[in-house]
């Protein structure tokens, strides 16, 4: 399911089975660190994408939290909560921004930082479904710890 309103009425409609939520967390800059960026944002939407088909019917994939600057915990906080009032008991972030890691939060899965474009579409078709099947490992021992 994706944040569109045929998607978001079926998602309403089918609450009881759509759970999980998929937020990709996206670093934006124009410094010296914009080309890495774009690196993180490009392979943290494939993946997310990816998973995303994977889990149609129980996960909802939604636009991108963008940030410039250090990652806030007080924004993660806020999507997680809105979330899971209305009807999503799993939040799950995903990114490729190791900056995450000092945060010490829990919900994010991260994924590396490479560069999609010098690879080969076999390759990328290659290092994409290492990456989603790493992702749906942990959300599955997510959905079973309960």
């Amino acid at each position: 399911m994706r944040f569109k309103p045929s998607d978001v009425q079926r998602t309403r409609n089918e609450q009881a089975y759509i759970d999980t939520l998929i937020v990709p967390l996206i670093p934006v800059g124009f410094d010296e660190a914009m080309h890495a960026f774009s690196e993180c944002a490009d392979m943290t939407m494939t993946v997310a994408t990816e998973v995303e088909r994977q889990l149609s019917g129980r996960a909802m994939l939604v636009p991108p939290m963008t940030y410039i600057g250090e990652p806030s915990i007080d924004q993660l906080t806020s999507w997680k909560q809105a979330a899971s009032a209305e009807q999503f008991r799993f939040v799950t972030f995903i990114t490729a921004d190791l900056r995450w890691k000092e945060t010490l939060v829990t919900d994010i899965i991260y994924v590396p930082r490479l560069s999609l474009e010098t690879m080969s579409r076999d390759q990328q078709g290659q290092m994409v479904g290492n990456f989603v099947g790493q992702v749906l490992e942990q959300l599955g021992n997510r959905w079973t710890a309960l």
